[in-house]
């Protein structure tokens, strides 16, 4: 055989060679997850009620909020993110929960829905689960809970703690 064809064989099987020996996770994109603990501030922007005429005090409204969520923990998941709500409210029980978007400094996004499962003005719980996210975020799912307490007829306190899994 000759030199440059040796030569050109010999390259091609060490390049080969090095292509198989790299594990498969470090071609892969990372995954991350773990415990997710924030606290949030948050201003309503806008609340408007509708009157519903089926009897003397059912109404229903549609709040948004607006603020920042400061996170807990060793993992800076979300912290100093922009945290937006959208919260549907009918009286008459059909609907108590919402919508939750997270913005983090590069614009990034994460989307969540949440459900009020109990409490009493000034305090309310729930759930909340993670249903989207874009670019960094793209696939994230997670859920956990949250107590939300209003410091005033437009502010609030809103306690958010669970688990993330970003693929």
């Amino acid at each position: 055989m000759p030199r440059c064809s040796l030569e050109k064989s010999l390259l091609t099987g060490i390049a080969l060679a090095a292509v198989l020996s790299v594990p498969w996770s470090a071609t892969a994109s990372a995954e991350e997850s773990g415990h997710w603990k924030g606290k949030a501030v948050l201003v309503i922007t806008s609340a408007p009620t509708v009157k519903v005429a089926d009897t003397a005090d059912h109404t229903v409204s549609l709040t948004r909020f607006d603020g920042v969520v400061f996170s807990e923990g060793e993992k800076p998941f979300l912290d100093n993110a922009r945290y937006q709500a959208v919260d549907l409210f009918d009286s008459g029980g059909m609907v108590s929960g919402g919508y939750k978007t997270f913005t983090d400094g590069n614009g990034a996004k994460v989307f969540g829905k949440y459900t009020v499962t109990g409490g009493a003005q000034p305090t309310f719980n729930g759930e909340w689960t993670f249903i989207g996210g874009t670019d960094r975020y793209k696939g994230i799912t997670g859920n956990g809970t949250f107590v939300i307490t209003f410091t005033s007829d437009t502010t609030a306190w809103d306690m958010l703690e669970g688990e993330y899994r970003i693929p």
